[in-house]
């Protein structure tokens, strides 16, 4: 199933209506409406916008947010989106997130476990950045914390 998707920076502007549903009209949405609105009040709201022929999201007063897109191989079809920035020196925070219903707990190909391998995908893009140290998705609730620490530069010599 690994081999199904590929994650990429941009999705081609064919696939607009395809990735205006995963975004905006996702039926995954209201498991997690309070966060969302949580999310648009504290960042904005996402916004997608052409460039060269590519699409890419961006956030309103947010110059320095990457997207993260989940393709499927076999059509093209984005399935999934990561939304992200770099809020300090060591963290990135996951602002919004979408998964195609079908990828979704519950959903057919659920066994793909998208979401998990999309922030981990999140997670090993920014271990490049230098001082990086932890990821956050801000969908977790207030009460549970969701953070991926990155290994410190000695733990990656030893």
């Amino acid at each position: 199933m690994d081999a199904d998707i590929e994650f990429k920076s941009h999705v081609p502007s064919e696939r607009r209506a395809e990735l205006e549903a995963l975004l905006f009209f996702n039926a995954c949405q209201e498991r997690v409406s309070d966060c969302i609105a949580h999310a648009v009040e504290r960042f904005g709201a996402p916004e997608i916008v052409e460039q060269g022929g590519r699409l890419r999201i961006q956030m309103q007063n947010m110059p320095d947010v990457q997207s993260l897109f989940a393709i499927e191989r076999s059509t093209g079809r984005p399935v999934g989106v990561a939304v992200y920035t770099r809020q300090d020196i060591e963290h990135i925070t996951v602002m919004h997130v979408g998964v195609a219903a079908e990828y979704a707990s519950g959903g057919r190909k659920a066994s793909a476990q998208l979401l998990l391998r999309l922030l981990r995908e999140v997670r090993r893009s920014t271990r490049r950045v230098k001082g990086v140290r932890r990821v956050e998705l801000f969908y977790a609730s207030r009460r549970l914390e969701s953070r991926w620490r990155m290994p410190s530069s000695k733990a990656v010599l030893n």
